[in-house]
C-alpha cells in the first residue's frame, strides 16, 4: 500500500512538471491598460511579400485582404511604460488566442530610441504570421500582445488605424482595384509657380515655425538666404509650419490643394544622416495631423544643393485649402547636423516643378520669381495648433528624382546610439498616469516619435459594407 502511495505521489509531481497551469488567455481590450501603451503597424505581408501600398491605403481602397493566400503577417512596433512586452499573437473571430515568443523579432535602436521619446522604458518589434491556408469564407483577424505579468491586450480597438482587418479566402469581401486617377497632360496645365516661399527674410518668418521635436533650433540666415533646423542626433525630427500666420507681399499665404498637387523643396542636407523625409498635411476639408495624410519623399543622398518634389496629388485627401502642416525633414537623425532649408513652391505639375528646380540649381535665387495670385475657392479656417499624435512613416511611391548641384559642407560625427529601453526602468511618475495612449501606424520600418501624443479614439473597425 506503501509502495502504491508512493507511485501516486510520483506521478502527481510528474504531471504537475509535465503539465503546468496555463497561463490566463483572457483576452483584454487596448482601451483598458490603463497607462501607456503605443502600437504601431509598417506593413501587410501577404505570402512573404509586402502589399502592394502602406496598410492605411491599401485597406482604405480594398477594404480588406483577400485570398487565397497562404499566410498573412503584419509587421510594426509597440512600446509601452510600466512592464515588458514577452510576445505578440492573434485570434480569429474571437477565437482563442494564439501567442508565440517567436513574433517578438530583432528591434532597432531607432525604435528604442522612438519609445523613449515617448516616455516608455520597453519596447519591441513584432511580426505576427497567420496561417490562413485552412480558412474558408471571411474572418476578422485581430493582434495582441503579451506582457511579462501574462496579460494579453489586443492591439487593435480604438486605434487611429486598426491592426485589424477581415480576411476573405475567396476575395469576395475585397473591393474591386482602384483605377488610378489619371495624370493630366503636363503640357495643358498651368507651369508656372504657385505661391512661393522664399526663406530670406527673418522678420517675415518670426510665427512660421511652431512646435518641433528632436530639434534645437530653427532660424533664418539672411546671407545664405535659407531657414536653418538644427537637428539632435537621435530621435525623428519634426516642424509645425503654420501656414496660417503667414503672409505674402502683405497677403494672406493660400493654396488650393485641388489645383496645386505638387511641393518642391530647395534643401541641403546632411547625405549622412538620412535620404528620406516626409510631409503631414492638414487642410480645410480634412484637419488634424496623422498617418493618412502624409507623402513620402527622397533625397539624393548627397550634400550638395538639391531639389524635391512631393507629389502631393497622390494622397487622395490633398483637396481643400492648404492650411498648417509639418515637416520631417529625416524619418529619424542618425546624427547631428543643419538642414538648410532655401524655399518652398507649389505647381499643378511635376514637369513644370522640375524645370523650375533645375533653373534655380543653375542660377540660384535670381531664378525665383514674385509668387503668382493664388487661385483659391474658399477662405482658409483658423486652424488649432493641436498635439501631435505619434506617427511612423510609410512606404509612398517615390516622388520624381532630385538633381543636384556643386556645393559641399562636411558631415558632423557620428554621437553614440541612445542605449536600449530593455534596461530601462519604468519612471514612477508615468506608472500612475490612467492614461491611455492610442497611436498606430501604417509604413514599412518606419519610426516616428512625438513630444505631445494626442489621443486618438476611433470607436469601432471599419467593416465591409
Amino acid at each position: 500500500m506503501r509502495k502504491v502511495s508512493i507511485l501516486l505521489i510520483a506521478a502527481l509531481l510528474a504531471t504537475m512538471i509535465v503539465l503546468p497551469a496555463a497561463a490566463d488567455s483572457t483576452v483584454n481590450e487596448f482601451s483598458d491598460f490603463g497607462s501607456t501603451l503605443i502600437v504601431l503597424w509598417d506593413s501587410i505581408i501577404l505570402d512573404g511579400k509586402n502589399a502592394p501600398s502602406d496598410p492605411v491605403t491599401y485597406l482604405d481602397d480594398f477594404g480588406a485582404v483577400g485570398g487565397p493566400l497562404q499566410t498573412v503577417a503584419v509587421r510594426g512596433w509597440a512600446a509601452c511604460n510600466t512592464m515588458d512586452i514577452t510576445a505578440f499573437g492573434y485570434m480569429i473571430d474571437d477565437g482563442e488566442p494564439v501567442i508565440k515568443e517567436e513574433y517578438k523579432v530583432k528591434t532597432e535602436d531607432a525604435v528604442y530610441a522612438a519609445a523613449q521619446g515617448a516616455g516608455c522604458g520597453y519596447a519591441s518589434r513584432y511580426q505576427v504570421d497567420v496561417d490562413v491556408s485552412g480558412l474558408e469564407g471571411n474572418h476578422d483577424i485581430e493582434f495582441l500582445i503579451q506582457f511579462e505579468d501574462g496579460s494579453i491586450y489586443k492591439m487593435t480597438t480604438n486605434s487611429f488605424v486598426p491592426v485589424t482587418f477581415e480576411y476573405s479566402a475567396d476575395g469576395s469581401a475585397v473591393n474591386a482595384t482602384p483605377e488610378p486617377t489619371p495624370e493630366p497632360d503636363p503640357d495643358s496645365l498651368d507651369s508656372a509657380p504657385g505661391p512661393i516661399i522664399l526663406f530670406n527674410d527673418e522678420e517675415t518668418f518670426a510665427d512660421f515655425f511652431g512646435t518641433k521635436n528632436a530639434i534645437d533650433d530653427v532660424y533664418i540666415d539672411e546671407e545664405k538666404g535659407c531657414a536653418v533646423i538644427s537637428m539632435d542626433v537621435v530621435g525623428d525630427p519634426w516642424l509645425m509650419m503654420l501656414f496660417s500666420k503667414l503672409e505674402i507681399d502683405g497677403e494672406a499665404f493660400e493654396v488650393d490643394a485641388d489645383y496645386y498637387r505638387v511641393i518642391q523643396l530647395g534643401v541641403r542636407i546632411n547625405a549622412a544622416t538620412g535620404d528620406r523625409g516626409q510631409f503631414y498635411f492638414q487642410t480645410s476639408e480634412n484637419m488634424n495631423i496623422d498617418e493618412a495624410k502624409d507623402v513620402l519623399f527622397d533625397y539624393e543622398k548627397t550634400d550638395e544643393l538639391q531639389f524635391v518634389n512631393i507629389n502631393m496629388g497622390k494622397n487622395k485627401k490633398w483637396t481643400g485649402m492648404m492650411t498648417d502642416s509639418r515637416l520631417d525633414p529625416f524619418s529619424a537623425c542618425s546624427e547631428p547636423c543643419d538642414y538648410e532649408l532655401y524655399y518652398i513652391t507649389f505647381f499643378t505639375n511635376e514637369k513644370a516643378a522640375t524645370e523650375f528646380g533645375e533653373k534655380w540649381l543653375a542660377e540660384g535665387s535670381s531664378a525665383i520669381p514674385t509668387s503668382a495670385p493664388t487661385p483659391t475657392k474658399a477662405p482658409t479656417p483658423e486652424p488649432t495648433e493641436a498635439p501631435e499624435p505619434v506617427v511612423t512613416d510609410a512606404p509612398v511611391v517615390t516622388d520624381a528624382p532630385v538633381k543636384t548641384a556643386e556645393a559641399k559642407t562636411d558631415a558632423p560625427a557620428t554621437d553614440k546610439p541612445a542605449e536600449k529601453d530593455d534596461d530601462k526602468k519604468t519612471d514612477e511618475k508615468d506608472a500612475k498616469k490612467n492614461n491611455t495612449l492610442i497611436i498606430v501606424l501604417a509604413a514599412v520600418g518606419g519610426l516616428a516619435v512625438i513630444g505631445a501624443v494626442a489621443a486618438i479614439v476611433i470607436s469601432g473597425k471599419k467593416k465591409k459594407k
